[in-house]
């Protein structure tokens, strides 16, 4: 058998670059996946734009932000909790009643105590208004 010596692993500078060129496209793509969401969403209220919008939300994001990327919101029920609508539409059953239920993005800017911060806290998409 014959002996092998082992060279040390070294990347080559050709390669950093690639991995550096696919992660500078990565992260731009989903840059402009956020940018269009949030311009389709502010001109149409459509619901697709919103669960695109919804996947680049983290707690603690800044309330600018979040209006930056939504919009002033359609309803607030309570100082701190936000309502944006969509164009989607859910039926709900209440006894012999159907009734059509928007289904939006409920941000939550409210601490454990209650309190309204800057702070995105909680967001989900959900039916609004049940």
């Amino acid at each position: 058998m014959p002996n092998r010596k082992f060279r040390p692993f070294r990347l080559r500078p050709r390669f950093l670059l690639f991995i550096v060129f696919l992660l500078l496209v990565g992260c731009n793509t989903q840059a402009q996946e956020l940018e269009l969401a949030s311009r389709s969403y502010k001109a149409h209220r459509d619901y697709p734009s919103l669960e695109v919008i919804s996947r680049h939300l983290r707690k603690g994001m800044d309330q600018n932000n979040i209006i930056d990327l939504l919009g002033e919101p359609d309803y607030s029920p309570l100082a701190g909790q936000y309502y944006y609508s969509s164009d989607r539409q859910e039926t709900v059953r209440h006894g012999k009643k159907e009734m059509q239920i928007p289904v939006g993005l409920v941000i939550d800017y409210r601490d454990e105590q209650g309190r309204a911060t800057e702070q995105l806290q909680k967001f989900r998409l959900e039916r609004i208004g049940e």
